[in-house]
């Protein structure tokens, strides 16, 4: 694929936007940027000194930092929004559309989540009332925005399919495993996920409808992922993306105690094979 490949793929995942959620991206306010491993930095540094220029503040040159198949870039007010693509990685057309519209979601939630207001700049950049405040929405966030650009992902991509719990076991799994390898912020938010895009969560409408069906399996059985997993269920159907501090901050300290119980659980463990 060459870069107007790319771009016919991301124009066509932007038209599903719009007409599923009545979105206007189009060639005058989104771009696209193509990098590959050998020229990342510099393809950064001419995408945001041209669109982004509040981004060059960004750890770009650190090890890590380009560890992504993409990369949302929203625009101030009115300003043109992108998406940074990585294009030294083989994908099947599916899989680029659907990597597109996580993107795309990105941009969207982060234009409408806070009525226009920019929820990372304003309740994430260490100006609130302690470090552990700010650490526990940071922790929060993080979960929610991977959660709620996945949500709206598999909803606009007609290749995903609904599935019941009981053949995401592995995945869930694996997913919570996340939690001991320092990605256990993704792992959380793909965990509710899968729970909410299963047939079981999509054939519900109500926490109480939902609850005896998730909890039959792992790891909703134990009761700081079952009440996460209520305070996201019942966000969504009631509020769909638009969120606020205080939802944030419940967020952040359910996954801070799942994590802590998930490391404790794991130093037991290697205390008792020693």
């Amino acid at each position: 694929m060459n870069n107007n490949d790319y771009k016919e793929a991301l124009f066509y995942a932007a038209s599903i936007f719009n007409e599923r959620l009545g979105t206007e991206f189009g060639v005058d306010n989104l771009v696209l940027r193509c990098f590959q491993t050998e020229n990342q930095q510099e393809v950064f540094e001419q995408f945001c000194k041209q669109y982004f220029p509040d981004r060059l503040t960004d750890q770009y040159k650190e090890d890590g930092y380009f560890d992504f198949h993409a990369s949302a870039f929203v625009g101030k007010e009115d300003g043109v929004d992108g998406i940074l693509l990585r294009t030294d990685i083989a994908r099947h057309p599916a899989e680029l559309k659907h990597i597109l519209l996580h993107e795309l979601a990105h941009i969207f939630c982060t234009r409408n989540e806070l009525g226009g207001d920019n929820f990372y700049e304003r309740y994430c950049m260490d100006d609130t009332i302690s470090r552990e405040e700010d650490g526990t929405i940071n922790a929060g966030y993080a979960v929610w925005r991977e959660l709620a650009a996945e949500l709206i992902a598999f909803e606009l991509d007609d290749n995903c399919d609904v599935v019941p719990l009981r053949r995401k076991k592995d995945l869930l799994s694996y997913y919570e495993g996340e939690l001991l390898t320092g990605n256990g912020k993704m792992g959380v938010s793909m965990i509710l996920c899968e729970a909410m895009t299963s047939a079981e969560g999509e054939a519900s409408m109500t926490w109480d409808a939902a609850k005896s069906k998730f909890t039959r399996f792992k790891p909703f059985d134990d009761p700081l992922y079952k009440d996460l997993l209520e305070l996201v269920f019942t966000h969504v159907r009631e509020y769909f993306i638009v969120i606020d501090r205080d939802f944030i901050y419940e967020i952040g300290v359910l996954y801070l105690s799942i994590a802590a119980q998930a490391m404790i659980a794991s130093l037991k463990n290697r205390f008792q094979e020693e």
